[in-house]
């Protein structure tokens, strides 16, 4: 695969073909050959021309691939640090789990307890008032044979009710107990739900980051105009390098795989189930559309109306979903990457700083695509959608499925996927369809 060489080679070809001049020069006028002298000297200059914008292109390549090399160390880096949380944070869970199971016990065992002496209680209870009365323990004190008699009833009496005493004082501190441990129980599953989401946006994050690097390694390869099977070699030699790279133990390295496997497959689910309910919602403005006049007049005022709905949606209230600045408007412009003039479906801001989610919803998805990059996606039920991009790499605080509040914060501003600088892109659908987002904030 060495393009360099195929380039020299094709050159050659081109100046080892023949040339075929007029053998008779009489035949030829000066000018004629002065003309084709020219001509040769143009294509000569042309093909020179083309060789050398093709080794610089190729010089671009070999650097890009040496830099992806680089960012593929640091994003496996990254990854790393994301199963080594994960391992901590799964632990956390685990302990946290048998801590309630503990408490719980205890809590069974006081309450049995507590039970138990209530029960003696009421007993002695029960006695006194079937068997005897204040006016007996008098008659008992002074029913005493001698001083040393009267002393020994005393004792037995006060024995009793220091006993008593005790049992109901041991009874309402055991009670305190288990309102205490009861009450770190709930704490302790108030903390699991939270070490719970914790873990599933880590993970989250994890397949973000394992697409984005994979996503930049078939990017180098296509650019390189590679051959399929040059391709997965090359995208072999890059996982190799990533495996080298990598500090974890090989049973970490067999949990991150399962982890990837079945998030990726979560991912899949979820952008299936959001393509089918845009195509479910073209269809239905496919019938409506059928239903309506096709002329003109009516299309101008099709697209009016359908203008207007944004404005009359501000009552939602929605908020900016993000501090910054504007630094680029829905509508058509010329395309900072590629130069195409086409519609830029959303508003950027820029300026960096966390990113919320501008009103209550559902997370449809939240990952990595190589235009968006980092990017998440909440549906506000209505047929109205949000979409937020080009996140900093790890940064996503939701996945899909979550419910998410106005003002929450769910990732911060970055530059990943196909972008220029840090900002975030921000799009409003309605229907499946891309508005101005101008007439929701």
């Amino acid at each position: 695969m060495n393009k360099k060489l195929m380039t020299g080679m094709i050159a050659a070809l081109l100046f080892a073909t023949p040339i075929v001049m007029p053998t008779a020069t009489e035949a030829a006028s000066v000018s004629e050959l002065e003309n084709q002298k020219a001509e040769l000297e143009n294509k000569s200059a042309d093909l020179n021309s083309k060789i050398q914008s093709q080794e610089e292109t190729l010089n671009n390549l070999e650097s890009e691939k040496a830099n992806l090399e680089s960012e593929v160390e640091k994003l496996q880096t990254n990854i790393d640090t994301v199963v080594l949380e994960l391992k901590v944070q799964e632990q956390k869970l685990a302990d946290s789990k048998a801590k309630i199971e503990k408490l719980k016990a205890e809590i069974e065992k006081l309450k049995d307890l507590i039970a138990r002496r209530e029960e003696k209680l009421e007993h002695q209870a029960r006695n006194v008032q079937t068997n005897g009365s204040t006016s007996n323990m008098v008659d008992l004190v002074l029913s005493a044979d001698s001083l040393s008699d009267l002393i020994g009833r005393v004792g037995v009496v006060n024995q009793l009710v220091s006993a008593n005493k005790d049992i109901v004082t041991q009874q309402e501190n055991d009670k305190k107990e288990v309102e205490k441990n009861e009450k770190t129980a709930q704490d302790e599953k108030v903390a699991i739900e939270s070490l719970k989401a914790e873990i599933e946006v880590n993970k989250n994050n994890l397949v973000a980051q394992k697409a984005e690097l994979d996503d930049k390694i078939v990017q180098v390869a296509t650019k390189y105009d590679m051959t399929e099977s040059e391709k997965n070699e090359f995208v072999k030699e890059q996982a190799v390098i990533a495996t080298q790279t990598s500090v974890l133990s090989s049973e970490l390295q067999e949990e991150r795989q399962r982890i990837i496997a079945e998030e990726e497959k979560a991912q899949a689910a979820a952008k299936q189930a959001e393509a089918d309910a845009e195509a479910k919602a073209a269809q239905a403005e496919a019938k409506v559309a059928e239903t309506k006049q096709t002329t003109s007049s009516s299309s101008q005022s099709n697209n009016k109306a359908q203008a207007s709905t944004p404005s009359s949606s501000n009552s939602s209230g929605f908020i900016n979903p993000s501090g910054g600045y504007t630094t680029s408007s829905y509508g058509y412009r010329i395309h900072p990457i590629t130069g195409v003039n086409k519609l830029h479906g959303g508003i950027d801001f820029g300026g960096g700083g966390p990113i919320v989610a501008a009103q209550s919803g559902t997370v449809v998805f939240a990952g990595y695509h190589s235009s968006w990059g980092y990017y998440v996606k909440i549906d506000h039920g209505n047929g109205l959608q949000t979409l937020y991009a080009h996140m900093v790499s790890g940064s996503l605080l939701v996945t899909a499925g979550q419910q998410v509040s106005q003002g929450q914060q769910i990732g911060t501003m970055g530059t990943t996927g196909s972008s220029t600088g840090v900002h975030l892109h921000f799009e409003v659908y309605v229907n499946g369809s891309r508005v101005n987002p101008a007439n929701y904030l």
